[in-house]
């Protein structure tokens, strides 16, 4: 706002943009009245200053949404991490229960194995039984005189 100065005595400053009365004003009271110069000075630092501000603003709405990405990935990742233990601890006691299963199949095995050997090796002692049976028979049968252990 250009302000009219000729009733304060603050000079040219009025002719500079972006300074106030109330800028002016201020200065006169503490005794510091700026020079024309030293005003654009800081004018120019003041809007310096100000496209830092933008910047850093910018900067800063950009860091939000990245952080609000990464919180939502490790939500993400967090949610996943849960389920993934949840399936190791399944997975643990599936194995488990299929490790009892084949000790079991295992030990059936080995007690069926057992008795088809015993009765294989039973089979095979009455098939020797009756053959020689059968051979004494037809020795009886060849040589009927002679006393054959039976």
């Amino acid at each position: 706002a250009v302000v009219s100065t000729q009733s304060t005595g603050e000079g040219n400053l009025s002719t500079i943009p972006g300074l106030s009365r109330a800028m002016i004003q201020r200065a006169a009271r503490a005794g510091n009245m700026p020079t024309a110069i030293r005003v654009e000075e800081l004018l120019k630092k003041n809007e310096s200053l100000r496209e830092e501000l933008e910047t850093s603003r910018k900067s800063l709405k950009e860091l939000q949404k990245e952080h609000t990405k990464v919180k939502e990935d490790c939500k993400t990742a967090c949610s996943n991490l849960h389920y993934a233990t949840m399936q190791v601890t399944t997975l643990k006691q599936v194995r488990d229960d299929t490790i009892q299963k084949l000790r079991r199949a295992q030990q059936n095995y080995d007690t069926l194995n057992k008795s088809i050997t015993k009765q294989a090796a039973g089979w095979v002692q009455e098939r020797l039984d009756e053959r020689a049976v059968e051979r004494t028979n037809k020795l009886k049968r060849i040589f009927p005189s002679v006393n054959t252990p039976a």
